[in-house]
């Protein structure tokens, strides 16, 4: 297991908010992406996206580009936002319809190969949940 720390940008018309949602345990990135896909609460407050919405949009494939800015390849929405961490370290992410804001999320490795014993103290001093 390893724990992961994740983060979040909020864009809103009058402001705009940068800080840490929480941290996870999970066994890759994946499992942190379904995490963040599912809509689970973290430290007491729902992590609200459109991943689901826009992985299942499977006719939008998006494409890959090289370093002279040619498309070599095409991935998937659920690819792309596991390779890069989450949409807020997508380079290409956009943010759009901002009347009510936007969250993206992203996420780190922070400690890989943590221990139950690790898992336990970090529970304990509040900073894992469950």
């Amino acid at each position: 297991m390893n724990l992961y720390i994740v983060e979040f940008k909020h864009y809103a018309p009058k402001d705009s908010e940068k800080g840490i949602k929480g941290y996870i345990v999970a066994e890759n990135d994946e499992e942190v992406y379904e995490f963040i896909k599912s809509e689970s609460e973290m430290l007491g407050e729902t992590i609200y996206n459109s991943y689901a919405d826009k992985e299942n949009d499977e006719d939008e494939d998006i494409d890959i580009y090289d370093d002279d800015n040619n498309v070599i390849g095409k991935e998937t929405f659920k690819e792309r936002i596991i390779g890069c961490h989450g949409d807020m370290n997508d380079e290409y992410s956009e943010v759009s319809d901002l009347y009510y804001g936007a969250t993206q999320y992203g996420w780190t490795c922070v400690i890989k190969d943590i221990t139950s014993h690790d898992t336990e103290g970090l529970r304990y001093l509040g900073i894992l949940q469950n």
